[in-house]
């Protein structure tokens, strides 16, 4: 594994607030996605939760790294990329449970039911 730079450390770090910001606004749970399905509710916020939780701790480990380089040394990378690709892959899979829910309801939609979309 190549050594990060400052700049590399830099972007590490606006690709975890980015995604903490994401998680903060973009995935919530509407009432009616709760009311249709109780487990993939469940799946979305257990998901959300382990993914704001990895984002976080990778945004304080990048932050601590890029104004510490002595605190880097001691810091493995893999204490950064671990949580991080574990904060990617969570937000992949909200975004597909999203647009999965999206496809679901417009196909509801077209088959003639009618229902409320709070969001």
């Amino acid at each position: 594994m190549r050594e990060l730079s400052g700049g590399d450390l830099g972007m590490l770090l606006s690709v975890f607030a980015l995604l903490l910001i994401a998680f903060g606004i973009d995935f919530h749970l509407s009432r009616s996605a709760v009311r249709r399905s109780r487990r993939g509710a469940i799946f979305a916020s257990i998901v959300s939760l382990v993914g704001e939780s990895t984002t976080a701790l990778a945004l304080v480990l990048t932050w601590i790294a890029l104004w510490s380089p002595v605190a880097w040394e001691k810091i493995d990378d893999l204490l950064v990329f671990i949580p991080g690709t574990i904060a990617v892959v969570c937000a992949v899979l909200l975004t597909g449970d999203r647009a999965l829910d999206r496809v679901i309801r417009i196909a509801a939609r077209s088959d003639g039911s009618s229902g409320t979309d709070d969001g």
